[in-house]
């Protein structure tokens, strides 16, 4: 899945970050690389979320059901003016 709509980006990763083995980490960036963030699987329903661009901030053990709203927070803050989303997926 390299590239995704910014449009329909925080639904679609919600949906692939909880299928995600624990221990990987999908990255999302802009077009451009200089803004980013990552959603790392520390444990069954609970995420690291990182990051990088307007603002640098970590979250640290986030739940599954506040991920949703942080994602779609996060997104719009990040990513206002993009069209598409770059994703990539490795081990932490």
């Amino acid at each position: 899945m390299p590239w995704i709509s910014a449009k329909s980006a925080d639904k679609l990763v919600f949906g692939q970050v909880i299928k995600l083995e624990i221990g990987k980490v999908m990255r999302i960036e802009s077009f451009k690389g200089d803004r980013w963030v990552e959603i790392t699987k520390i444990r069954e329903d609970s995420f690291n979320v990182v990051e990088s661009g307007f603002k640098k901030k970590t979250y640290e053990n986030v739940s599954e059901k506040d991920l949703k709203n942080l994602l779609k927070r996060i997104f719009d803050e990040e990513f206002p003016r993009s069209h598409q989303l770059r994703v990539s997926i490795h081990s932490s």
